[in-house]
């Protein structure tokens, strides 16, 4: 089983030459014919490969009949993976706001809710991921059904492995295959205070910062490194707020893919967040007091990255001889008799 590329982010550079796009208006060198390097990757392979990437999900038509054209010599399978919208809806959020996003999850939360013709671009780009019907049917047109696997991700509470059980069924990967134990680094989830003060950052630092900058030291250092995983941080939920509409969404997304030919793996009902009760503090609830404690934490974060990325300073003579002469008792004297000259001097020209 090949999962192609050269390095962790080919395919991801691969989608964006497939759509000849770009990511924060950054032009990336190594997208250019990036989709054809791992077509290519996977050609020579002569078994199982698997191109996996959630940027393939928001593809239109036509880009996703070219991609199918390129992969004709294949017996090509399409396995998407879908957990329910209570979970995803936070998630998507805080991840925009990982990509210098600004919205408050009010505010995302309102265009998700009813999107039009006016709708923010990200309401957009979050049902264009997030439908699942609508991205099943884009790169499924030419496909039959036993080509087409969704795989739904098992709730809260499910056993750790349930999950890689059932992708490995959707795609011949032996159950055993991988060592599930073995330690991997995770995208480690920020919490309420730690999301809001991210989001106050970007409104502050606007686009001042560009996109590689960022990508280094915000998203990657600050945001999972230092304030990912934080022990006292409260976590995201989906607020009861917003429950009626989640679920009333989810239904209706699981009533049309239950009309359609697919192979479900899992349960559809995955799909349908429970009716819980409250499901405590609304994501933008964050207090002044809370932010300065995450500010004061990020601000030591931040101080240890600097430290350990600093070029080293080469000492100058004053403090090279400092050094050697606190190494020397003879010259820790001399210097002694120096300093208290020098200081005896200076009372002489103040009178």
């Amino acid at each position: 089983m090949l999962y192609p590329g050269l390095s962790k982010d080919a395919q991801f550079h691969a989608v964006m030459d497939l759509q000849r796009s770009n990511f924060q208006e950054h032009l990336n060198p190594a997208v250019p014919g990036a989709w054809e390097r791992l077509v290519g990757q996977a050609r020579a392979w002569r078994g199982d490969v698997v191109l996996s990437h959630e940027l393939f999900s928001m593809v239109d038509g036509p880009v996703a009949r070219t991609a199918l054209e390129h992969l004709s010599w294949a017996d090509v399978h399409v396995v998407l993976t879908a957990r329910d919208l209570a979970r995803q809806l936070p998630a998507v959020w805080q991840e925009d706001i990982k990509n210098r996003q600004v919205l408050t999850f009010a505010e995302f939360t309102r265009e998700l809710s009813a999107p039009g013709p006016a709708a923010h671009y990200l309401a957009n780009l979050f049902w264009r991921m997030q439908d699942v019907p609508r991205v099943l049917d884009t790169w499924t047109t030419e496909l039959p059904g036993d080509r087409v696997h969704l795989v739904t991700v098992p709730p809260s509470g499910a056993p750790a492995g349930e999950l890689w059980a059932r992708f490995s069924r959707a795609t011949g990967i032996g159950a055993n295959t991988c060592a599930l134990e073995e330690p991997v680094e995770s995208n480690r989830s920020m919490g309420i205070a730690e999301t809001n003060l991210l989001r106050r950052l970007n409104v502050l630092m606007g686009d001042t910062l560009e996109w590689p900058a960022y990508d280094v030291l915000v998203k990657d250092f600050l945001a999972l490194s230092v304030m990912g995983g934080r022990e006292s941080s409260t976590p995201l939920r989906l607020p009861d707020s917003e429950s009626d509409w989640v679920r009333q969404r989810s239904r209706q997304m699981v009533d049309t893919i239950s009309r359609r030919d697919y192979q479900i793996i899992g349960d559809l009902t995955d799909l349908v967040p429970p009716a819980a009760p409250d499901a405590g503090r609304h994501p933008d609830d964050v207090s002044d007091v809370e932010l300065l404690d995450t500010a004061v934490h990020a601000l030591v974060g931040m101080l240890h990255w600097a430290s350990d990325h600093a070029p080293q300073r080469q000492p100058g003579w004053r403090r090279r001889a400092i050094r050697i002469s606190q190494r020397n008792a003879a010259l820790r004297q001399l210097r002694r008799h120096y300093l208290a000259a020098k200081a005896l001097r200076g009372t002489y020209r103040i009178r």
